[in-house]
């Protein structure tokens, strides 16, 4: 793949004109966004239709945990907006997994399904507290294999976790991560535990590079993202 098909920038932002702004700015070299929360809940599911008008594709980041049929109806919806790709918690269970499938499958469209593992926030002393016995590791591994049973196509997890990911159940299992950084950029509020250099993302072979901030807090953000690029297309 392209490598700037592998890149997801996340528009955190809830103001529709700077969203746009970006968009148009970005979309001659790259084609995918990431919609969150903050964004979505700030600008509603009309933000999804206005951006694809420009031509740009959407990465719906909602993270939908909940009980088996309100997923079911969720992603059914999510899935109308025809986006590529959406997400769900893993820890929400099998069954709720199950759901998610269906509900894509009984959709016109078919974006790719992915189950979030760890948020990537989240270190070994966060998940004692949280009552985890399981390492950081054992537990992704065991929710990517949890996520592949039920038909997802794939997980979000970190560059390091989802190498290991890669090597259990192979390169066609999709890997977002998040928490990537434009080489060991500082970026402010970072509340990433799990992060990693794009460099250190693709020896991984990781499938898509989410940035955001390392992009948009530069001096220069376009310049920033067409060096980046170019380095990586030689």
């Amino acid at each position: 793949m392209n490598f700037s098909k592998k890149l997801i920038l996340a528009l955190d932002f809830n103001q529709e004109k700077t969203v746009l702004d970006w968009v148009e700015q970005c979309l001659p070299y790259v084609s995918k966004f990431k919609v969150g929360k903050e964004l979505f809940t700030a600008c509603g599911p009309s933000i999804v239709e206005k951006i694809q008008k420009k031509g740009g594709e959407v990465f719906l980041d909602l993270k939908f945990h909940d009980i088996p049929n309100t997923v079911y109806q969720a992603v059914l919806q999510a899935s109308k907006l025809n986006i590529f790709m959406l997400n769900v918690h893993v820890l929400g269970g099998r069954k709720m997994l199950e759901a998610a499938y269906q509900g894509i499958q009984k959709s016109q469209y078919h974006p790719i399904l992915l189950g979030v593992t760890v948020l990537t926030s989240l270190n070994e002393k966060d998940l004692g507290e949280l009552g985890f016995q399981k390492s950081q590791k054992e537990l992704v591994l065991s929710y990517a294999e949890l996520a592949n049973q039920c038909g997802l196509d794939g997980v979000v997890a970190s560059v390091q976790e989802g190498k290991n990911v890669k090597k259990k159940l192979g390169q066609n299992f999709v890997i977002v991560s998040p928490g990537i950084r434009w080489q060991d950029s500082v970026v402010k509020n970072d509340d990433q535990a799990s992060k990693a250099t794009v460099q250190e993302a693709l020896d991984a072979k990781i499938d898509y590079l989410v940035l955001g901030r390392s992009i948009f807090q530069a001096s220069d953000p376009i310049q920033q993202l067409t060096e980046l690029i170019e380095k990586h297309t030689q």
